[in-house]
């Protein structure tokens, strides 16, 4: 490529014709020699975002060969797509990259820099990135503790946990970001508490919610009798105890009652009276839900109820009963799965069928 068909590619990046644009950037994407450098970062300013895109992925080639702090301003590009081919780059350029993204974290003035350099370190999940997210997490910018606490949330160590637990006095957002990355921890029985106490946040359900999934099975029942149906969600599926799911099973709020038949069902207990009448519930979700909780039943009353769902209005209930009977199998099973298998939709027509072979299957053993 000589410098005449350079320029030529970059205007053809900008062309409206998308098979124009691919081959030209396929072109320059693909240079390695040093004496284009120059042209590249020249063009890293072009107004085009596309453009600015092809040169950030260019860039790759030159790792060696480049000063990676001049590339920060592009993680807070306005086009996303610019962003995330800048994020690349820094990820794909080492210890080098991650230098620059460190000392922008600590010490840049440009809030927007720092910012865009928390956010990135948090993708890196490098040692050297925990003593820079930990420094931005005690920030005066609100935003960028929030993405420095998002950021720490992904990081296994037991050492970002005080951290973590230190942000639940912050600002709505950071303590949501917070417990999102306490969740799945070990935690000790001091920290449950200070986790327990987001359950008293009066203002925001989704708060009280996030504690929840925190807490898991340790949550306190009083949780299911929560005003807001989010929460009373998220104690359905992280309760152990089979008289929580009772209760949450015929919650007011259908998203309750679906989030309770699906835990019922995943955590393999025997609840046929209380899904039972589920089966009829207006809401198309709650009535799947159910189906599929009562798959591994074999009460006679089930396998009934179950072929009466072969009828319900929604295909996709339909699909579900028609599954969990081909596991089922027995006489009044391949009558009922013969007949749904002539359904019209065709779709619907081939789970009915692939059902039946299993429920045939189920007979000869």
């Amino acid at each position: 490529m000589d410098a005449k068909t350079f320029l030529c590619c970059i205007e053809a990046i900008k062309s409206s014709d998308i098979a124009v644009q691919e081959e030209a950037a396929n072109a320059v994407a693909a240079l390695m020699d040093s004496c284009w450098l120059p042209q590249i970062l020249h063009h890293l300013n072009d107004p085009s975002p596309l453009v600015r895109r092809v040169m950030l992925w260019t860039l790759r080639n030159y790792a060696g060969q480049i000063a990676y702090p001049q590339f920060l301003a592009y993680l807070h590009d306005p086009d996303m797509a610019v962003r995330e081919a800048a994020l690349l780059l820094f990820m794909e350029g080492g210890s080098p990259a991650c230098d620059a993204l460190v000392a922008a974290a600590v010490s840049s003035e440009e809030e927007e820099i720092r910012f865009s350099a928390v956010q990135a370190l948090g993708q890196f999940r490098t040692p050297e990135a925990l003593v820079p997210l930990m420094h931005a997490a005690g920030a005066k910018n609100p935003d960028i503790r929030e993405v420095a606490v998002l950021s720490l949330g992904v990081y296994a160590d037991a050492c970002v946990i005080p951290q973590l637990l230190a942000a639940l006095a912050d600002d709505p957002q950071i303590r949501l970001a917070a417990l999102e990355g306490l969740r799945g921890r070990e935690l000790s029985p001091e920290d449950l508490v200070q986790v327990s106490g987001c359950l008293s946040d009066a203002e925001f359900p989704e708060i009280r919610a996030a504690a929840v999934a925190v807490l898991g099975p340790l949550v306190p029942e009083e949780s299911a009798e929560d005003a807001s149906p989010q929460v009373r969600r998220a104690v359905a599926s992280v309760t152990a105890s089979q008289a929580l799911l009772v209760q949450l099973c015929t919650d007011t709020d259908a998203s309750v009652r679906m989030a309770a038949a699906e835990a019922v069902g995943k955590q393999g207990y025997m609840m046929e009276d209380v899904l039972l009448p589920l089966l009829s519930d207006a809401v198309p979700g709650v009535r799947r839900a159910a189906v599929t909780a009562l798959a591994s039943s074999r009460r006679p009353d089930v396998v009934t109820a179950l072929i009466a769902c072969l009828h319900d209005p929604k295909p996709g209930i339909q699909a579900a009963a028609a599954t969990a009977l081909g596991e089922i199998g027995g006489d009044d099973v391949i009558a009922a799965l013969t007949e749904a298998s002539k359904s019209g939709n065709a779709i619907l027509r081939g789970i009915m069928k692939n059902a039946l072979n299993a429920a045939l299957k189920k007979n000869k053993k």
